[in-house]
C-alpha cells in the first residue's frame, strides 16, 4: 500500500510529520498555489506523479483544500484499479462554492502567522477560489471516508457530510469531536482510523 498526503491551505509536508504506518509506504506532497494555473492542472500533475508508483494499491489522504485535490486525484486514477481509498478531512465538498474570504479569516484567526506564511496561504486560497467544483452526481467510485471536527471554525460539520452526494459508494463519516480545523496535527485517533482503514484493505 502506498499513501499519499495532501496538506491544507497555507501548509506544508510537517502537517503529516510522525505518519508512519507499518507495511504502508508513506509520500507527503508539498503543493504551491502559484505554481499551477488551476487545481485541475494542480491534480493532474500530482496524479502522474502517482501513477510511477510500483505499489498494487494506492491511498489519497486530503485535509482541508488537500481534499479538494485528492477528490480531483481520485477521479483521474479510480479507473486504473489500484486506488483502494480516499480520506477526505476538513473539507467542504467540491460544489464550487468555496468562499475564500471567509476562509483566511477563520484560517489566520488566533494564529501568528509570519508575512511569508500569510502570503503561501492567500497564494493557495487564490487557486482553491477559481476551482469551479463539479456538480454531486456521484462521481467518486472509490471507497471514501470523510472525517470532520465538530468545533471546525472553517468547515461546519454539516458541510462535510454533504461529502456524500458526490461519493457513488455509501461513504463512511466520522466525527472526530474536537481539534479545530486541523485536528490531524495533534488527534491520535486521525492516524489510528488511517491505520487501521489500510491494514483492512491490504489484507483483502
Amino acid at each position: 500500500m502506498h499513501l499519499f498526503c495532501l496538506h491544507h491551505a497555507g501548509g506544508t509536508t510537517a502537517s503529516f510529520a510522525g505518519w508512519r504506518f507499518a507495511d504502508v509506504q508513506v509520500t507527503k506532497f508539498s503543493y504551491r498555489g502559484r505554481n499551477f494555473p488551476s487545481i485541475a492542472a494542480a491534480a493532474e500533475s500530482l496524479a502522474e506523479r502517482i501513477d510511477t508508483s510500483p505499489s498494487p494499491q494506492l491511498a489519497l489522504y486530503g485535509h482541508s483544500m488537500g481534499a479538494v485535490l485528492a477528490f480531483e486525484i481520485a477521479l483521474l486514477l479510480q479507473d486504473t484499479g489500484r486506488l483502494a481509498h480516499v480520506f477526505l478531512a476538513a473539507a467542504r465538498p467540491p460544489s464550487g462554492r468555496h468562499d475564500v474570504g471567509a476562509v483566511a479569516a477563520a484560517a489566520v484567526s488566533g494564529q501568528a502567522l509570519s508575512e511569508r506564511a500569510r502570503e503561501v496561504l492567500l497564494e493557495d486560497l487564490a487557486l482553491l477560489g477559481q476551482y469551479p467544483g463539479r456538480p454531486a452526481n456521484m462521481q467518486l467510485t472509490v471507497p471514501a471516508t470523510v472525517l470532520f471536527s465538530s468545533d471546525d471554525p472553517v468547515v461546519p460539520a454539516s458541510e462535510s457530510r454533504r461529502w456524500v452526494e458526490w461519493c457513488a459508494q455509501e461513504a463512511r463519516l466520522l466525527d472526530i469531536g474536537t481539534g479545530g480545523h486541523l485536528f490531524h496535527l495533534s488527534n491520535p485517533d486521525v492516524r489510528e482510523i488511517v491505520r487501521r482503514t489500510l491494514s483492512l484493505k491490504a489484507s483483502v
